[in-house]
């Protein structure tokens, strides 16, 4: 059983939300990507860049705490 201190999850839980977390970092830097190519989404590329680094981070803290 891995703890954070914080939240009491198993092991299992803890590899599931970070592979989640993964998947939405992921998607929301695609996301960005796709947003910075095309002309006039200057918020888009913001909110998806934004995004991305939240679940990044939250990612990372996840494993850390498997």
């Amino acid at each position: 059983m891995g703890t954070d201190g914080l939240v009491e999850l198993d092991q299992e839980c803890w590899v599931a939300f970070a592979k989640y977390n993964l998947l939405l970092a992921t998607m929301f830097g695609v996301l960005a990507v796709v947003a910075r190519t095309t002309a006039g989404n200057d918020l888009l590329v913001v909110e998806n860049g934004a995004l991305a680094l939240l679940f990044g981070a939250v990612q990372t803290y996840a494993w850390l705490s498997a």
